[in-house]
């Protein structure tokens, strides 16, 4: 999943992974030693026996993969196979609650709660130590900032199995169209108004009906309307650090009221699609080719993209490019940043009676030959890449059969070792990387996700305000009706909403501080 700090820290990142201070003694217990591509002269007696959660990826047992990595790594794996997503939070801690069912290698995610219950119970291992002295495949692809929001009083005590490049989004729109009507790509706000404008009412397909919309998106989706939202540095979803440093919530700030006020505009003038504002099916919506722009996915410009492959198979002519972010009054652009700090994670338990010799394991698994291989197989025998373009030899069925891309969320790499991005694409997620910068430098992500306020006020509130904002942008509300969300906002709790916020984002400062001295020392590779 596609790294810039949020508080305005940027400069520190772009980033690694963590270590700390490990023995150059390769101890053998009953359980084996594995090697590592590090270097290490490691012996290699009976395979190292791991046993690991898998949620990612095909759940063929004893697969041909499955038995490939156990030769390669001279492991013996037991996967335990977790269930689907309502049941995999209960089958994770019965596992972590039995010291016999415990496995070595835990894969989890959204359990935050829980994750520090099993770190105050040791049933975690701090892999600092290990990653120091065995880590570097790890360490060289985690960026700073992804590496400290695992970083936890000193200690590692799990890593990202998936994190997202830096942004994964891009402006798009139809160039078939700009070319029917002789327009030119647009660049400020104004200029893509004008250009949605024709998309709409001067029938750009050139079927002679009125059946086109300039804009379309995900609904109710906020990022999916950043082009009108961004220009004016408007987040109605987020934290942001304000001019004066304090953290404020972004739904309540004057520019949010500016972004309304031209959604408003667009919106009667049935710029937009109007489902928007109520449930679509967005890839149906562009797949039958009825709107000529849209903030979407980067990956849609791999020559594999079923969606975009689809759009082609129904409009023959059709022609979607990727544009700059659009430009603001003050001349401010940026797209979407994404978070760095992962959405699901790898720990350790204390169930693994040699942890380093897991840890070297994970770190071989992280590796990128080792990860192109577990995702796609052998070169020329399951996949090929031809100018640059992934072709795969093997049915679906076949992959899943062959246990393709098993371990999915395992150190799941984004960079030239994901071969699926065509050249095109890489260097536009590079690009976006770029682009997004101007709003990670004001973003605030959390690294503490238990916050006492926010969990009492937060889900009234984005109640509250997606009611209003989005009846202010249907009509149904006049745009005065912002200044009556501000003063609900802060009857509703806002008030002790950012005071924990700022307390939260000093803390976090102070940490980042401390953590990026470990870093420089210790971790950078």
């Amino acid at each position: 999943m596609k790294k810039w700090f949020i508080l305005g820290l940027v400069v520190c990142f772009l980033f690694v992974s963590l270590a700390g201070c490990g023995s150059n003694d390769a101890n053998t217990n009953d359980k084996g030693t594995a090697g590592t591509n590090n270097g290490d002269d490691v012996k290699k007696d009976e395979p190292l026996k791991i046993s690991m959660t898998l949620m990612g990826g095909p759940k063929t047992e004893n697969s041909w993969m499955e038995e490939e990595i156990e030769k390669r790594l001279n492991v013996e794996l037991d996967l335990i196979m977790l269930p689907g997503w309502d049941d995999v939070k209960t089958k994770t801690n019965l596992l972590m609650s039995d010291p016999d069912e415990m496995p070595d290698v835990l894969w989890w995610s959204g359990m935050e709660k829980e994750f520090q219950q099993w770190i105050d119970a040791g049933l975690i291992v701090d892999m600092m130590p290990y990653l120091k002295e065995h880590g570097n495949n790890i360490l060289s692809y985690y960026s700073p900032e992804t590496l400290f929001y695992s970083y936890q009083d000193g200690k590692l005590y799990r890593l990202p199995g998936d994190v997202a490049e830096p942004s994964c989004m891009t402006t798009m729109i139809r160039k078939d169209w700009l070319d029917n009507l002789g327009l030119e790509v647009p660049e400020t706000l104004d200029e893509y108004i004008e250009v949605l404008r024709a998309f709409t009412h001067n029938d750009p397909d050139g079927n002679g009906q009125n059946d086109t919309y300039g804009f379309s998106g995900a609904a109710r989706e906020w990022r999916s309307f950043a082009p009108f939202l961004y220009p004016f540095k408007a987040q109605p979803h987020q934290f942001v650090v304000t001019e004066d440093g304090t953290v404020r919530h972004g739904s309540v700030l004057p520019e949010m009221k500016d972004a309304l006020k031209v959604l408003q505009d667009a919106f009667k003038e049935d710029l937009i699609d109007p489902t928007m504002l109520t449930s679509n099916d967005f890839e149906e919506l562009m797949v039958n080719g009825v709107f000529g722009s849209a903030y979407r996915w980067v990956a849609y410009f791999n020559p594999s993209n079923t969606t975009m492959t689809s759009f082609k198979q129904n409009n023959p002519d059709g022609e979607y490019i990727y544009i700059e972010p659009i430009k603001g009054p003050d001349g401010f652009a940026a797209d979407e940043p994404e978070d760095l700090g992962g959405w699901c994670f790898v720990s350790v338990t204390s169930a693994a009676e040699d942890p380093e010799a897991v840890v070297k394991v994970l770190d071989e698994m992280a590796s990128p030959e080792f990860f192109k291989f577990r995702k796609w197989g052998i070169e020329g025998e399951h996949y090929e890449v031809v100018d640059g373009v992934l072709n795969t030899l093997v049915s679906a069925e076949e992959a899943t059969s062959l246990g393709l891309n098993l371990l999915e969320w395992f150190f799941n790499r984004k960079d030239e070792a994901n071969i699926e991005n065509s050249p095109e694409v890489l260097e536009l997620f590079n690009k976006r990387a770029e682009t997004s910068q101007p709003l990670r430098d004001v973003r605030v992500r959390f690294k503490e996700q238990v916050r006492p306020m926010w969990a009492e006020y937060g889900a009234d509130i984005e109640s509250l305000r997606d009611e209003i904002f989005y009846g202010i942008i249907a009509g149904d509300y006049s745009i005065d009706e912002f200044d009556k969300y501000v003063e609900k906002f802060y009857q509703m709790g806002g008030q002790e909403i950012e005071d924990e916020a700022n307390e939260f984002y000093q803390a976090q400062q102070a940490e980042l501080e401390e953590f990026m001295k470990v870093y420089e020392s210790d971790l950078k590779r």
